[in-house]
């Protein structure tokens, strides 16, 4: 197997499980989650360092001064990002990166990132998707509005990654099963470019 670090880039419409699976994958591969930043104030299921990390609005807005970002947007209205540290660190220590994102991300990354592996994960239907969404309990109506009508530009991402994982319901360890041996394969690949960030 190549020593090559890989970058791997998930995305898919909210509620398709990413940050399950993605724990699942820290666990048994020992990848590293590559963890953005935000403005907005932390959930009460979130934690600093876990799930992102939560800054101030100036301070965000200094490390965009500083060119610390390697990827960053408005979401919702509120600022998320990605500091180059938390990939250019990792790959320089021989270790695996994956970024969790969404469409929007998604097609970022593809402009930014030499080397990565995109991988599209979804729900097994929109109508569990919409059910994932519903049962959440964590947004308030406008907010779920929002990602239900951002469904459908998730989808025709589709076609724009190098991999479909469908996350069936009650079988989490295959779909991990499934993006570990993508891993593999691809970190064997002789063709695949080493992983960096573009400019």
């Amino acid at each position: 197997m190549s020593d090559k670090p890989l970058v791997v880039v998930l995305h898919g419409p909210s509620g398709a499980g990413k940050d399950t699976v993605i724990a699942e994958l820290k666990k048994r591969l020992g990848i590293h989650r590559a963890t953005s930043s935000t403005n907005r104030a932390p959930r009460d299921d979130e934690r600093h360092g876990v799930d992102y990390y939560f800054i101030s609005d100036a301070e965000f807005r200094q490390k965009i001064a500083n060119g610390e970002f390697a990827e960053w947007a408005e979401v919702y209205g509120d600022l998320k990002g990605l500091e180059r540290s938390e990939i250019e660190g990792p790959l320089a220590e021989g270790r695996d990166v994956i970024i969790r994102t969404d469409v929007q991300g998604a097609r970022t990354w593809r402009k930014k990132l030499e080397g990565a592996v995109f991988i599209f994960l979804m729900a097994e239907d929109r109508e569990a998707l919409r059910a994932q969404l519903l049962g959440r309990g964590s947004e308030d109506a406008e907010s779920l509005a929002r990602r239900i009508a951002a469904l459908e530009d998730e989808l025709d991402d589709i076609e724009n990654n190098d991999y479909v994982v469908i996350n069936r319901h009650g079988r989490l360890q295959d779909t991990v099963n499934e993006i570990a041996e993508i891993i593999r394969r691809e970190k064997a690949n002789p063709n695949r470019p080493p992983a960096r960030l573009i400019g």
